[in-house]
């Protein structure tokens, strides 16, 4: 066999000529991949540049306009994901598929079910299989409760098992640690490096640079929907794959962090503790015009903090203070006309409104007294207007076609965008708190981030942050505390930074 038949047998997928376009854009413009069996290829590349619908088209979601699809050797045209699913491809999305009311069990043997004759389930036999799949890969979830019950993460991670219990032979991972703590990435890339080894070949699309050179084998890059460059693991740094991926250099990944913190605090806790359970003696201040960055371990009780303080849960003991006043019984609503806003880390769930607001009333909630009358009387010309002020502000520079369309059309960087501009342009603002800001985001947008926030500073505004990124907090706070258990372990200046000080304090 010649050499070139026998690298030929060794590629899983490949994609010829690929062109996708929809009505007034072209998402993918002549992509060209190879993935061999048996190699975890990282894809990167801006919110926007083409990843997600190259990988719709793979399963069979999207048809190419032009270009084909090559899997295992053999022209492929997937009229239908279930045709890409018994072909042996299996793809997990960033965003949760998961049927609430189902067991972790059902979930992850769905399609898989042992029956009792032709119609009912064997959920004895499904639950001693999946105790299989969990040991076989060193797993540890909830399998007899409801998922609609389990954390992100759980979520997350039964979505990936019940990937991997159909063995597949292509497994595509869309941001897959996204909710995930650092034990189960950990064990994600157990696992993935096991699938490896079996001979599956495996794509994972992720913004974590730390992820990409640590698991992967080789990384393409893309961007404006046309491939870059694909190179191996080891012959390209940090620096070069932003330049790859935005096109032009970025000289720092951070801005530069100088201090406008005051005197003054603008918020104080003391002494908190909740009915949660994981809030239990939490004690710290945020200055006025200071960044705060909150680090701990998911469960350490870093969003229930937040939580609290926006009146999400209700204090069991311990003091929250505004400028000095004791905060007692308050609401949400209250606290937004205080000056204090939450930007979740879950924007599907708890940002976005897709199903009866259009993308300029998802920007626009912030500011509604500004185009209403007091009997509720909306001005569609000034709403307008505050909406071209939110997404034109240069701050952000949010790329959309049209102000009535979907915010779920926008790339995950786009939508992140619109949910800051909801809130940080109130005139009233005096702390904003950000769970998880750029969670799931290109480097080129988490950059507009960052620079965002250290204006907001610049502005006195204080803000409050959480990120599972230390080298995030460390690029953009001016104080870092370090939670543990529902309790503050320590608190480290922005010169006094050190990054093993801070694991070990968590740990």
């Amino acid at each position: 066999m010649s050499q070139e038949r026998k690298e030929d047998s060794k590629v899983m997928l490949e994609v010829r000529g690929i062109v996708k376009r929809f009505p007034g854009v072209t998402a993918l413009d002549g992509m060209n991949l190879r993935i061999s069996r048996g190699e975890i290829r990282a894809v990167m590349g801006e919110n926007g540049a083409g990843k997600s619908t190259l990988c719709n088209i793979i399963t069979g979601i999207y048809e190419a306009t032009e270009g084909a699809v090559y899997f295992k050797g053999e022209k492929t045209v997937f009229a239908h994901p279930k045709d890409a699913l018994k072909a042996g491809i299996r793809m997990v999305y960033q965003e949760r598929n998961l049927i609430e009311f189902l067991t972790g069990a059902q979930s992850i043997c769905l399609g898989l079910e042992d029956r009792k004759g032709r119609v009912f389930v064997d959920e004895k036999s499904m639950k001693a299989r999946t105790r299989e799949i969990l040991a076989e890969m060193g797993a540890d979830v909830p399998i007899d409760v409801p998922v609609s019950e389990l954390s992100a993460a759980q979520q997350q991670m039964i979505e990936i098992i019940r990937a991997v219990a159909h063995k597949p032979e292509l497994l595509i991972l869309d941001e897959p640690t996204a909710s995930l703590g650092n034990e189960e990435v950990e064990m994600l890339f157990a696992v993935m490096r096991k699938l490896k080894e079996s001979g599956v070949a495996i794509i994972i699309i992720t913004h974590k640079l730390e992820e990409v050179f640590e698991i992967s084998d080789t990384i393409s890059i893309l961007r404006n929907g046309q491939h870059i460059i694909t190179v191996k693991n080891g012959e390209i740094d940090r620096m070069e794959v932003i330049r790859h991926m935005l096109g032009r250099d970025i000289s720092t990944q951070y801005p530069q962090v100088v201090s406008h913190a005051h005197k003054e605090p603008c918020l104080e806790v003391k002494n908190l503790a909740d009915h949660s359970g994981k809030v239990t003696d939490v004690t710290f201040d945020v200055k006025k015009g200071e960044v705060v960055g909150i680090y701990g371990l998911l469960g350490s009780g870093r969003t229930e903090i937040m939580e609290d303080i926006l009146g999400l849960n209700q204090k069991q003991e311990g003091v929250i203070a505004l400028e000095g006043a004791p905060l007692e019984r308050m609401t949400p609503a209250k606290m937004i006309g205080k000056g204090v806003v939450l930007i979740p880390g879950d924007r599907r769930d708890n940002s976005i409104f897709r199903e009866f607001f259009t993308l300029e009333q998802n920007a626009t909630l912030g500011y509604i007294k500004r185009f209403s009358s007091r009997a509720g009387l909306i001005s569609a010309r000034k709403e307008a207007q505050v909406f071209k002020e939110v997404v034109n502000n240069p701050g952000l520079r949010v790329k959309y076609a049209d102000k009535n369309q979907d915010i779920g059309e926008l790339s995950g960087g786009n939508q992140q965008k619109v949910i800051l501009g909801r809130w940080i342009f109130r005139e009233n603002l005096k702390l904003v708190m950000m769970d998880e800001p750029t969670q799931g985001i290109d480097v080129g947008v988490k950059h507009d981030i960052y620079v965002l926030i250290r204006e907001l500073a610049q502005r006195g505004i204080s803000v409050l942050m959480i990120s599972s990124e230390l080298p995030e907090l460390t690029g953009v706070c001016d104080r870092i505390v370090i939670l543990r258990d529902g309790r503050i372990k320590g608190s480290l200046e922005y010169a006094d930074f050190d990054n093993e000080r801070i694991l070990e304090m968590v740990l």
